[in-house]
């Protein structure tokens, strides 16, 4: 593969292709947007930042025979470097669809979802419906890439720690997928991928919202912008004849309904007791499972179950369903699958009882919107008198606005909160939690995670509820530059086994 060859697939991106001059059938062997990670034949594509000149300088000295880069670093940087250069309007646009050029392999059957919360249920639940019908199906995600008992890799793939991975790991991952005879791949899309073109260049089948509330807004500053950046997946990833699969109930769903028309694709929407094209409707609730009754089209199935906590888990499932309707799969083959399926790790999950029956949950809710479901859904669980317990924190260096607005949640939906930290990263845990406490005053504060989980839990009577929010499925605490090891449900059932034991 040449130069010319990797300016032609860039296409309409590329500003100017002409600074190869003879040079354009020179071979590269890989790509690396990371100066650390050169190899020797390597194009470096230059991502626009503060210290771009000295990474192209590294990415050089290890190896890289031509960059890629913006108009504004070739002129003031790059015409000094001595080597080929191709001028593209944007880097990231061009990594993406570099990376699609070099690991074109892709599983037949690929569909996202996006949204601010559920992403990671609703991948899971698809990938164990495609495994149920026999499928050889993988997820990539918040949980990494999970793959079913049919999958067998034929190499290692690349690990990641993003919820959506970079975009040269995410076609590196897809092609490998591929490889290893994976027909079927459901994917999260997190608003930084999209944003960032991490996505572009997979062929999607089908494209899943399921809400939008307020987070990453130290990144994307306005909803506005972060609705626009979500909206992307359906506007520039999703081609015109393929399947938006729509949340009825959330406010965007008009707006989001009207662009993918407007594109000419085809929307199913969903939605719990309202009219939509998948609907659930008489939710009931018990200890460990819900049950509802589905309609869609003109078919009706009753008293469908689901092993699951959280009433909002339907939407969830419901998503799953319509991108697996997506993709040709008769909605009774998949309904037959419904009772089998199992809760993402980390997200609702039951990870013990007291010796008196209070029963401890944790989950991923780390944003106002999902911490306020999490605690209505454990709500409508509890049995009899019991109180409802959350044990929480915010993250440090992130949108500091949801603080307060979280600790407001916590106050009105729970009977005993206790304030506590969560990867405070930079800045003072302290600090932290008073923003949580202005709109939480009767909150117990509890500094360290695990005090607090061992706190809450030593506190709870028979038949408590005790929510566990934050981390899920993570085994970290991030304090300064450290993760130290750190696990919700380890530390709760450590707890729980020092309770049997005393």
């Amino acid at each position: 593969m040449t130069l010319n060859d990797l300016a032609h697939h860039l296409g309409q991106g590329v500003i100017k292709q002409e600074a190869f001059g003879p040079q354009g059938l020179l071979p590269f062997l890989g790509l690396s947007h990371d100066s650390r990670a050169v190899n020797v034949g390597d194009v470096f594509i230059v991502i626009p930042c503060d210290h771009a000149e000295a990474y192209a300088r590294t990415a050089l000295k290890a190896g890289a025979v031509a960059l890629v880069a913006e108009p504004d670093f070739v002129e003031t940087t790059g015409r000094k470097l001595g080597v080929p250069i191709l001028t593209v309007s944007s880097s990231r646009r061009a990594l993406s669809q570099a990376s699609a050029l070099l690991y074109p392999g892709q599983p037949e059957m690929i569909v996202a979802v996006t949204g601010t919360n559920g992403k990671s249920s609703v991948v899971t639940s698809i990938r164990q419906i495609w495994q149920k019908l026999g499928f050889a199906a993988a997820s990539i995600g918040t949980l990494g890439v999970d793959l079913s008992y049919k999958v067998k890799l034929k190499t290692e793939l690349p690990t990641t720690k993003l919820t959506t991975p970079d975009a040269l790991t995410f076609h590196q991952i897809l092609s490998q997928l591929a490889e290893s005879n994976v027909t079927h791949c459901a994917f999260e899309a997190s608003s930084h991928g999209v944003d960032q073109y991490r996505l572009h260049g997979a062929h999607l089948a089908a494209a899943g919202f399921t809400n939008l509330s307020q987070d990453h807004l130290d990144y994307h500053e306005t909803m506005d912008a972060y609705f626009e950046a979500k909206a992307k997946l359906f506007m520039e990833i999703l081609p015109p004849d393929k399947t938006a699969v729509l949340n009825a109930a959330s406010s965007y769903f008009p707006a989001l309904r009207a662009m993918a028309l407007g594109r000419g694709q085809t929307v199913i929407s969903y939605g719990v007791d309202l009219e939509a094209d998948l609907m659930a409707t008489n939710i009931r609730l018990s200890t460990d499972q819900i049950r509802f009754d589905l309609t869609f089209q003109e078919q009706t199935w009753s008293d469908i179950s689901l092993h699951m906590v959280g009433a909002f888990q339907v939407e969830n499932v419901l998503c799953a369903m319509g991108l697996v309707l997506a993709g040709g799969v008769p909605a009774s083959s998949i309904v037959a699958t419904l009772a089998t399926l199992c809760s993402a790790p980390g997200r609702m999950e039951l990870v013990g009882k007291t010796a008196q029956g209070g029963a401890i949950f944790i989950d991923y809710a780390h944003t106002p919107d999902a911490l306020s479901r999490a605690l209505m859904a454990l709500r409508k669980h509890a049995i009899g008198n019991g109180r409802l317990g959350v044990v929480f924190g915010c993250g440090g260096n992130r949108d500091a606005g949801k603080r307060s607005q979280m600790g407001e949640v916590a106050f009105t939906l729970a009977d005993d909160v206790y304030v506590t930290d969560d990867n405070p990263r930079d800045e003072d845990p302290a600090f932290i939690r008073a923003q949580i406490l202005v709109a939480c005053p009767t909150a117990h504060e509890v500094e360290g995670r695990h005090q607090a989980i061992r706190t809450a839990i030593r506190q709870m009577r028979p038949q408590d509820v005790l929510l566990i929010a934050g981390k899920g499925h993570e085994r970290g605490q991030i304090i300064g530059d450290k993760i130290i090891p750190f696990d919700d449900r380890a530390e709760a059932q450590s707890i729980l086994k020092e309770e049997v034991t005393a």
